[in-house]
């Protein structure tokens, strides 16, 4: 009978150790990061309606008036630049354009995008009537 020989203790130690940096290193360069989304890409969904809020000021101050949302209002951005909604159960669709990651364009209307992540979308126009005068509305909706 042939004299089987073991692998010497200090031989194993390192395998085990060059095994277990190879599988640690391996799980790390497999799990890589998901790409950022872009502005575009984060509105192009379908948001619910939560509040518009408006507020007419003049000479005399703030007239702020919010209304909201009906239950099933929403907004649905798609990729191919138009936006179906539901507001106060009228159904429509306009075209939407983003101008920048801040900005988007409604038909002829342009509005700064205040916030914009995976679950809230903040917008909002400010009319200027004269010197003291002014008409804005702030658009919420929530995904």
């Amino acid at each position: 009978m042939a004299n089987q020989t073991s692998k010497p203790p200090k031989m194993k130690k390192v395998f085990l150790c060059t095994t277990a940096i190879i599988l640690i290193a391996s799980v790390f360069t497999s799990c890589k990061k998901d790409k950022a989304q872009t502005a575009t890409q984060k509105v192009q969904h379908n948001w619910t309606l939560v509040n518009v809020v408006d507020n007419s000021h003049d000479a005399n101050g703030d007239n702020i008036q919010t209304t909201t949302a009906a239950s099933g209002d929403f907004m649905d951005f798609k990729s191919n630049g138009t936006v179906s909604f539901q507001i106060d159960g009228q159904p429509g669709t306009v075209s939407y354009s983003m101008v920048s990651d801040t900005q988007l364009l409604f038909a002829t209307e342009t509005f700064t995008i205040k916030t914009l992540t995976d679950t809230q979308l903040v917008l909002y126009i400010k009319d200027v009537v004269s010197a003291t005068d002014y008409d804005e509305e702030t658009i919420n909706l929530s995904r």
